[in-house]
């Protein structure tokens, strides 16, 4: 006879193997892992190897997570780095689907449902392509997923445990991500509390007290060192994508020679730090490391866009933001609504140069293209591309806001808790969804992967009470 909970434990243990093996057999086939380390938001790799942590406090331009991961990787992966690399993310994979696992259950899916549905997610093209290129997309999922089943169990149990977990790891998305800005981990402690409840809020309030003081020490240290309260000095240049860099040519250019806009309004917000050299005397400043100073990396081939010289710009593009919302308000509506449209968009063709030998899912479109173009025409073309099937996401919300109000009413901690998990992942979706497209522009679709596994659960979890709906409405009175 099986003890409680054996079936969950088999379950758990099928979905680990069956994702096991379908990741062997993607190796086996040659799915390429892309250990790229000239991207944008890296330090040079060769600081992060022999550096770090000099890095990591002079580093101001991006949230410092993913490179203490990367110097973490280099200094312990040998000659073979990229090789602990995809180790690490299939981990997180594994990770990844029995969290799915455990929300599809803690929404009210059945084992067998749950089941289903974190296996099928693990096979799409996007978590195979995210999982196999050196993002941090893919770390960041896979902590908002295990974040939201964390939550579902503090307000289940009360557990002191499950609420520093929830916390340590939303402290680490933010470190990680600067969608998550500090205003979403307060969001978070305010959600906690909420759905805890008046006798576990103090364990609420001493779980979050450690990780809130760790990001709130990367955004003290940031104003300190470099004068931004924030966790990346870039968001200047993203809010820039959706305001200024929106205006025609002729009247930037104009603005520009009336003093409106700053010089740097006519440059791209990822034109590299050798671009400005015309607008400041030396790339040297006395006292600060070559980590802020060199205009290139050494170890790759790659614009260094933690360079001094874009903190100033940055200050002025956010001025530059400030002047187009006064003057031009009423086009950001519109623009942000091109980039909701885009933001639905398939996630495998976020790049720029999407389709073309050196964009970062070449290698595995060359394997799964076939696959992969199936698959979006099946989510993104009816009834009307790019958005697809997700045109009928506010509806989804919607509903799954209504069982989650209707289960909160309820006295039962069990209810209250699936409730609770249920308005969690809405306000995931929702927050996201903003940040992704009133605040930058470009790249978005990517954007969304980052909660494209709750999206899915929350599906899951309205089709199922459809379907329990359905059923109960065949019991006729007076029947067996």
């Amino acid at each position: 006879m099986d003890r409680p909970g054996a079936p969950l434990v088999r379950a758990h243990v099928w979905l680990s193997v069956f994702y096991a093996l379908s990741r062997a057999a993607l190796w086996l086939a040659g799915l390429p892992f892309r250990f790229d380390l000239d991207w944008m938001w890296l330090a040079d790799p060769g600081d992060l190897r022999d550096r770090l942590l000099e890095t990591l406090y002079y580093f101001h331009a991006f949230p410092p997570g993913m490179d203490f991961l990367t110097g973490i990787l280099l200094k312990l992966g040998g000659a073979r780095p990229e090789s602990m690399a995809l180790g690490l993310f299939w981990a997180m994979g594994l990770v990844l689907v029995n969290a799915l696992f455990v929300l599809g259950r803690a929404t009210g899916l059945s084992t067998r449902a749950a089941f289903g549905l974190a296996l099928a997610f693990a096979l799409t093209p996007p978590a195979i392509y995210f999982e196999h290129l050196y993002l941090y997309e893919w770390p960041v999922t896979t902590m908002l997923c295990v974040a939201a089943a964390c939550f579902h169990r503090g307000v289940r149990t009360g557990s002191t445990g499950a609420w520093a977990a929830f916390f340590g790891l939303c402290a680490a998305i933010g470190l990680t991500r600067s969608t998550f800005h500090l205003v979403w981990f307060a969001l978070m402690m305010g959600a906690a509390l909420w759905a805890a409840g008046r006798q576990c809020r103090h364990r609420v309030l001493g779980a979050a007290a450690i990780p809130a003081a760790l990001l709130v020490a990367l955004y003290l240290k940031n104003l300190i060192v470099f004068g931004a309260f924030a966790a990346s000095t870039f968001g200047p240049a993203s809010f820039h994508l959706v305001t200024v860099d929106r205006l025609p040519r002729d009247v930037r250019d104009q603005w520009i020679r009336d003093g409106l806009l700053s010089p740097f309004a006519a440059i791209s917000a990822y034109a590299p730090p050798r671009e400005y050299a015309r607008f400041f005397a030396t790339p040297d400043l006395p006292g600060w490391p070559p980590q802020v100073t060199r205009l290139e990396h050494v170890a790759v081939r790659a614009p260094n866009f933690n360079h001094w010289w874009l903190i100033e710009v940055h200050r002025a593009r956010s001025a530059d933001v400030r002047r187009y919302l006064r003057e031009r308000w009423f086009e950001y509506p519109a623009t942000v609504l091109t980039g909701l449209g885009d933001y639905f968009g398939p996630s495998t063709s976020w790049h720029p140069r999407a389709g073309l030998p050196g964009a970062p899912h070449a290698g595995h479109r060359a394997l799964l293209g076939v696959y992969e173009s199936a698959y979006n025409r099946t989510l993104h073309t009816f009834p009307f591309a790019p958005v697809g099937v997700y045109v009928l996401l506010p509806v989804i919300l919607v509903w799954a806001a209504r069982i989650a109000w209707s289960l909160l009413r309820q006295g039962d901690r069990g209810a209250r808790a699936r409730g609770a998990v249920l308005a969690f992942l809405v306000l995931q979706v929702l927050y996201v969804t903003a940040a992704s497209t009133m605040l930058t522009f470009l790249e978005s679709s990517r954007y969304r992967f980052q909660v494209e596994p709750l999206i899915w659960v929350l599906t899951a979890a309205c089709v199922a009470d459809a379907w329990t709906r359905y059923r109960g409405s065949l019991v006729r009175p007076g029947s067996d």
